[in-house]
Formats: C-alpha cells, sequence, structure tokens
C-alpha cells in the first residue's frame, strides 16, 4: 500500500463520524469497574444508569455458569457472585460488543477474540504486581481487556478487507496478520486501537500498551506495562506452559508456576464466560 493510501486509511479512522462513540456512561462504568479499592454498593449504583447493562449481568449471574441454588435478583447480589474482576471485564465487554459490527466478517471468531482477551487481562493482572510495579493491577487488566481492541475495530469499518486478511492468515498462520493487515490496509492493529482509545478519552497508559502490545520493542514509559500485556498474551498461545517462557518478567519460578496454574484454571472457566459475550448460546 502507498502512502497516500495509508494517509486515506488513517483519516477515515481518524474521522469522528467513523469512530463508534463511547456513552458517557459507559467510559464512567469503565473507570468505575477499574478500580480495586471499590465499593460493590459504588459499582452497582453506576452501573444501574444503563438498565439494559445491569439486566444483563443479572441474567448472567443465573446462569449455570455462575449459578447457586438462589436466583439472584439485584446488581449487588449480581456482583458478588461473578467477582469483582470478572464483572469489571464483564462490563467492559459488553459495552463493547454493542458498538462494533462484526457479522459481515465471517473469518473474524468473536468468541475466540473475548476467550483471548479476558485470558490475557487476567494473566496479565497476576504478573503485573512484579512485572511492572510502577503500573496498577488495574492498568494491567483494563490493558489486557482492550490490547486487540484495533482488530474490532477494523472488522467493523473495514469488514471485507478484514475477512480476506482473516482468511489469508487462517491458511497460512505463519504469516503474520499484523504484517497482512498493514500491507492491506496501512495501519495495523495496535495503531488503529490507540486511535480510538484516545479519541475515547481512555488513560494514555491503557493506549500505550494497546499501540505496542502486538510489536517487538517498545522503550517508552510506559514498557513495563507493555512487556507485560504482551507477554501475557504470548503465553496464553502457548497455554501458560512455565516451561514455555524463556522471555518472562523477572518473576521467581515458583510464583510463575503458581501464575500458570491459576491462569489455566481461570482460562478454562472463561471459556464459557467469552461464549456468552459473543452471543453464541
Amino acid at each position: 500500500m502507498g502512502n497516500a493510501d495509508r494517509v486515506a486509511t488513517l483519516e477515515r479512522l481518524g474521522d469522528s463520524e467513523t469512530l463508534p462513540a463511547l456513552p458517557y456512561v459507559a467510559h464512567d462504568i469503565l473507570v468505575a469497574t477499574s478500580h480495586n479499592e471499590v465499593n460493590i454498593s459504588d459499582v452497582a449504583e453506576t452501573l444501574a444508569r444503563e438498565p439494559g447493562l445491569a439486566a444483563r449481568i443479572v441474567a448472567i449471574a443465573n446462569y449455570a455458569f455462575f449459578s447457586r441454588r438462589e436466583t439472584v435478583y439485584s446488581l449487588e447480589q449480581a456482583i458478588m457472585r461473578i467477582g469483582l474482576n470478572r464483572v469489571r471485564v464483564l462490563a467492559t465487554s459488553l459495552l463493547l460488543n454493542e458498538l462494533f459490527r462484526t457479522a459481515q466478517c465471517p473469518h473474524f471468531q468473536l468468541q475466540r477474540y473475548w476467550h483471548e482477551a479476558l485470558g490475557t487481562a487476567f494473566c496479565a493482572a497476576r504478573l503485573a504486581p512484579d512485572a511492572a510495579p510502577r503500573e496498577s493491577r488495574d492498568a494491567a487488566y483494563l490493558g489486557g481487556v482492550l490490547h486487540s481492541i484495533g482488530l474490532l475495530l477494523l472488522v467493523h469499518i473495514f469488514p471485507q478487507t478484514m475477512d480476506e486478511i482473516l482468511a489469508e492468515h487462517e491458511a497460512d498462520p505463519e504469516r503474520s496478520l499484523a504484517g497482512l493487515t498493514y500491507q492491506a490496509l496501512g495501519c495495523d492493529c495496535g495503531e488503529a486501537g490507540a486511535l480510538l482509545l484516545r479519541e475515547w478519552s481512555i488513560p494514555e497508559p491503557i493506549a500505550v500498551a494497546t499501540e505496542n502490545a502486538h510489536r517487538d520493542r517498545y522503550e517508552g514509559p510506559h514498557a513495563d506495562l507493555v512487556a507485560t500485556i504482551r507477554f501475557a498474551n504470548e503465553w496464553l498461545q502457548r497455554g501458560f506452559d512455565p516451561e514455555q517462557c524463556a522471555d518472562a518478567p523477572p518473576i521467581p519460578q515458583r510464583k510463575l508456576e503458581r501464575v500458570s496454574t491459576a491462569c489455566r484454571e481461570e482460562y478454562e472457566a472463561l471459556a464459557a464466560f467469552a461464549q456468552l459475550l459473543s452471543g453464541d448460546d
């Protein structure tokens, strides 16, 4: 792709009428669910401002995946049953699902997308206290959820082109998805995602992590956060195998093994969670 075509692609992505708008209430929900020290009642009050979202969270809390014997009816009960960490990614994911259309891109697998995003988020948050001590676990968690949001955006705006790219990558997985995307559109998913998050006024460390999570090198002010999210995603692809982590952050081996066990268990549980998010009931 020539430079003129690249400029045209970026101009289209940068057009405020092209980018899906993040409602104010959605932004508030993202902020409210991105802090560890938060009162469940406060989170419930914020979520209640979006009735459709609140209803889905209560409904999901009663699905077999989460359900106990008693039916829950209130948001506070739902949050306690699902867990605050899962609620924050659930709220984020449900809000984003409302903004992006992916049906016109058959080769895009929404369930796989969410499974990997949630698994990356959980792993990055587990690693962050040791791997990125200057960053918060909340930044690692949200950065993990959003690290591939540029793929959602490109599928939403360029469904036919992205379907061809994904089909080509599926036929030859050795070919880089980022390289194929850049060749066809003049930008990669990281660049597209960072542009969107900055338009939404998401905190800059998250935008930086999204922009660089799939690139080989980044040496800026949030290098530890970027490296943690990148490693979490790559480790996920290797099945969280403790033997497959030569490029792991400087974490004691025993602790890394404990994180590996926790991540594998959570990733298995998240398969059902991702199915709920993708709508494949």
